[in-house]
């Protein structure tokens, strides 16, 4: 064989084994479907909730058996195709929710990340379909933010197709992918607690943050709408009429601007504040509404993964839900030990008297991490 040849012969071999080396790399890169046995899950132990109505923007549940009503609440899971995090994420929520056996299970956005994630999203309804447990929530900042990435409102119409999930996405008419109403009954048809959830989007534009001078510009994100927060109004006072007196909870992704505001003046009433809350940029009248109408006496958010305080202000617990993910920056980035990460849920156990019973609880106090 001629030296040309060789040569020509070397340098193939060498661009197969660049070619080969790179693949790896790109795939080892790209977001992977759910690399968890679903398909082996047991199931919790008893269907203990209903649907026993739903319309366009509510659906009702009532609990089959006696009891305070338990909710689980999972935020930030940041479910991206990674399989090392991605597994364990699922794999504590699993776990959680075999061991609390809820009667619904609500998530805060930033669920199903990065692009590619048609099937990722899928996967997600089916944990809830094996575990054969109600679900819904919001979506996140970072829901179809990639560019490969199935929109906000094909993610919405895969989750909903399932049977077991009651997030709905609203009435055309406003903004949003996700604004809804669950109410929730005891076994005798009284109303126990309603839910709204409302969609916040992920970020303004420039032209819109380079208008706005009162708040400050590290933080673009956006928030509820106008006419969502009239649709909450409307909502929240047409509900008087049929339900009388009651008590409700808001979930929406990113914290209000009222966040912020509280700090000034409130101390915190658990948990702990290890970064700047990432709060709606401008004042988006929603926090108004909710004293205006006075049925909400609970706002959930997720989003900062730092972040898990609750703060009473102006008669509103304005509060944190436990953030649950692996998958993004968190306590274990800044090389904190393990005794120290954040990621767990939220518990709610809505008694029978109209009080809500909280506990933010941390993975690394029940399995060591």
């Amino acid at each position: 064989m001629s030296k040309k040849k060789k040569i020509i012969l070397c340098c193939l071999a060498a661009l197969v084994v660049i070619a080969a080396v790179a693949a790896v790399i790109v795939y080892s890169k790209l977001p992977h479907a759910l690399n968890y046995p679903i398909d082996k899950i047991e199931p919790c132990e008893h269907q203990t909730v209903s649907v026993v109505s739903q319309d366009t923007d509510t659906v009702t549940l009532q609990k089959n058996d006696d009891g305070a009503f338990r909710i689980l609440m999972f935020t930030d899971q940041h479910l991206n195709g990674d399989n090392k995090t991605g597994y364990k994420t699922v794999d504590r929520m699993v776990e959680a929710i075999q061991r609390e056996q809820p009667d619904l299970v609500l998530v805060g956005g930033d669920n199903i990340t990065s692009g590619m994630n048609r099937k990722r999203s899928a996967q997600f309804a089916e944990i809830f379909e094996q575990l054969g447990v109600y679900w819904g929530g919001v979506l996140g900042n970072h829901e179809g933010d990639n560019k490969y990435s199935i929109t906000r409102t094909e993610m919405v119409g895969i989750f909903s197709s399932h049977a077991h999930c009651v997030m709905l996405p609203g009435p055309a008419d406003i903004d949003g992918d996700c604004n809804y109403v669950i109410r929730l009954l005891d076994k005798d048809g009284n109303l126990v607690k309603t839910i709204f959830c409302l969609d916040t989007f992920d970020e303004i534009s420039d032209e819109t943050a380079a208008s706005l001078t009162l708040y400050d510009k590290r933080t673009p994100y956006d928030g509820a709408h106008e006419n969502q927060v009239q649709w909450y109004r409307e909502k929240a006072e047409a509900l008087k009429e049929t339900d009388g007196d009651y008590d409700s909870i808001l979930l929406m992704h990113i914290p209000l601007h009222a966040y912020d505001e509280a700090l000034e003046t409130e101390k915190m009433l658990y948990g702990d504040q290890r970064e700047d809350i990432c709060s709606t940029v401008y004042d988006n009248g929603l926090f108004t509404a909710i004293q205006d109408v006075g049925v909400t006496q609970i706002v959930f958010c997720g989003h900062d993964h730092l972040n898990n305080f609750g703060v009473q202000y102006k008669n509103v617990l304005l509060s944190y839900i436990e953030p649950s993910g692996y998958g993004a920056y968190g306590m274990d980035r800044r090389d904190a030990p393990p005794s120290d990460w954040l990621q767990g849920y939220t518990k709610l156990d809505l008694l029978s008297d109209g009080t809500v019973a909280q506990d933010q609880i941390r993975y690394a106090e029940v399995y060591g991490d």
